[in-house]
């Protein structure tokens, strides 16, 4: 395979660490968001403290950064693997 194919590789795994990196982090903003917003509208604090009933919705971010992160690190690896054992 030619090096720019290797290049290719890992410029993706640096696209998906990066994405998921702003995934996790969009993840913390919107779950402050929501708690901070039902601390000022709702009389119920339980749900603020205990965070129960359990919102899923609100750990779909954190999910996909997660898998986006193992995916780019995972094509790191391979690109820079490939890159330095051919000749």
């Amino acid at each position: 395979m030619p090096l720019a194919t290797y290049q290719i590789i890992l410029a993706m795994g640096g696209f998906f660490v990066l994405l998921g990196i702003v995934f996790i982090l969009w993840n913390r903003r919107e779950r402050k968001k929501y708690y901070n917003s039902i601390l000022l509208t709702r009389r119920d604090i339980k749900e603020s403290l205990t965070h129960e009933p359990h919102r899923s919705w609100l750990h779909a971010w954190q999910i996909g950064g997660r898998i986006s992160l193992i995916l780019g690190i995972v094509l790191l690896i391979i690109g820079g693997v490939l890159w330095f054992i051919t000749p």
